[in-house]
């Protein structure tokens, strides 16, 4: 059984269109470096390339497959690959302890082409996972995830902001303090 390395990626099978819908996933490479294999978030694979000589796999780059673009993230732990795994019920592909958390009080809502919005109480948690992927998760008051996606890291998540999540729209408020943290909360 070969060692692979994977990434946390956003894909999206809208190659062409000006406006990409992307969704959350996970990219490996084979123990070979010439193959990578792209699973959906419930690690179903969707697709598959083998990669020319001078195409490299890393942090930041975007790979295009057949059928889809993919923008890398973080690289995850490496493990044995997903297809050699025997596998029962569902396993979560989240990376805890990557690098430094940012919290914000927020309002949200899932009202968003309605003019009258009711909002709810939230925070808003930002992961940064490298130099240029971060997540944004959105959690309820009780501490439930609502919904996350990776965003590039020039894309700015501060106080004051509208931001969109599927299915969520969110108002971000002041900052909040981490336990353990050392958050700068002029930021």
């Amino acid at each position: 059984m070969s060692i692979v390395k994977r990434w946390a990626v956003t894909y999206t099978k809208h190659l062409k269109q000006k406006r990409k819908v992307y969704q959350d996933g996970v990219l490996e490479l084979c123990g070979s470096g010439k193959k990578v294999l792209l699973y959906d978030d419930c690690e179903k694979l969707i697709d598959s390339k083998y990669l020319k000589n001078d195409e490299v796999v890393e942090c930041g780059r975007t790979v295009t497959l057949e059928a889809h673009l993919v923008d890398i993230g973080v690289l995850e732990e490496s493990r044995a690959p997903l297809a050699d795994i025997n596998v029962t019920g569902v396993r979560s592909t989240e990376r805890h302890g990557a690098g430094s958390q940012k919290e914000w009080n927020a309002l949200y809502t899932t009202q968003i082409t309605q003019k009258a919005k009711k909002f709810h109480d939230g925070f808003l948690q930002l992961s940064v996972c490298g130099s240029y992927m971060d997540q944004v998760t959105l959690l309820n008051e009780e501490g439930v995830v609502l919904g996350s996606k990776y965003v590039k890291s020039s894309e700015f998540i501060k106080t004051g902001k509208t931001f969109e999540l599927l299915n969520y729209l969110v108002e971000i408020f002041e900052l909040r303090i981490v336990e353990g943290s050392k958050t700068n909360p002029e930021i």
